[in-house]
């Protein structure tokens, strides 16, 4: 009896388990669309950082290419001593150069989207 009893628990054991499945199809495919958006949203944050990346140096080297740089180098070498000195112990020249490649930056990002 004991037996026939475990049976039938089984088989409506089995027969719950698929209508749970069925009844989970929904949060099974919300779980999948989750899923690829964040994929999605990795691909592109990835693509996003890359192409940054690719512009700054594009940038730095149509500054290069146009002597920005050597401008920069030229003027502070033409400053007094004590006001040159102070400048390169703040690191201006280099904040200047950070800050006009990263308006270069943004023009070019500008001139692709055209």
């Amino acid at each position: 009896m004991e037996s026939i009893y475990l049976i039938i628990q089984s088989i409506g054991d089995f027969f719950q388990s698929i209508i749970d499945f069925i009844l989970n199809i929904p949060s099974y495919f919300e779980q999948f669309v989750i899923f690829v958006y964040a994929w999605y949203i990795n691909i592109k944050l990835k693509w996003m950082i890359y192409s940054l990346a690719f512009y700054y140096k594009v940038a730095s080297y149509l500054l290069n290419e146009i002597g920005f740089t050597q401008l920069i180098v030229m003027t502070f070498n033409a400053l007094p001593d004590e006001i040159r000195y102070y400048a390169f112990l703040f690191k201006v020249p280099q904040v200047l150069n950070i800050i006009f490649t990263a308006f270069t930056t943004a023009f070019v990002l500008a001139v692709r989207r055209f």
